[in-house]
């Protein structure tokens, strides 16, 4: 089931088609991560938003994306780097404590560095921001990403406070709290 949901589109408002239980829009559960050179914490990947149609597209934003039924937050974050950057992460503090409430029933206990939940005109996601190293230079995957590269963390702090709407809603949630 959908409902309809208003969400701005930067010049517009228009209606999009959200899931629903029982006529409530639910949040989209995403996952994205400030990705760091391992070992180092001076640069991040941004990387330009490239899907067609979207209203972002072209917006910088921190690797990230849907969170699936059954993945581990730490799994989670690690298929998204690389099917968007291309690069393997080899430490994320998505990480978390399996645990099980009864035989065979699982859970992931992870701490997020922060949680950015869209509001009033924006896509009902729910993205949960973790922390990740990676080795190597990432590179664009068509239809997903464009551009993504080292930004020396001075440089994303400028453009945050200077050109808020030059970053994804999201990411520019996450870089205020996180950088």
């Amino acid at each position: 089931m959908t409902i309809d949901y208003p969400i701005w589109d930067g010049g517009a408002w228009r209606e999009v088609p959200i899931p629903a239980m029982d006529g409530v829009g639910l949040v989209v559960p995403n996952v994205a991560a400030v990705v760091y050179r391992t070992g180092g914490r001076d640069e991040i990947v941004l990387q330009r938003r490239d899907k067609e149609g979207e209203p972002v597209r072209g917006r910088w934003e921190i690797p990230g994306g849907r969170w699936h039924a059954g993945e581990a937050a730490g799994d989670a974050v690690r298929r998204e780097v690389k099917e968007e950057t291309g690069l393997d992460v080899t430490w994320t503090s998505a990480d978390g404590v399996r645990t099980e409430a009864a035989p065979g029933r699982p859970f992931d206990a992870a701490r997020p560095e922060v949680i950015v939940a869209g509001l009033a005109g924006a896509y009902p996601a729910l993205v949960v921001v973790f922390l990740a190293e990676v080795d190597g230079e990432p590179r664009a995957l068509p239809g997903e990403t464009r551009g993504p590269q080292w930004w020396p963390i001075a440089k994303a702090v400028a453009l945050r406070d200077t050109d808020p709407g030059a970053f994804t809603g999201p990411t520019l949630g996450a870089l205020r709290a996180v950088l």
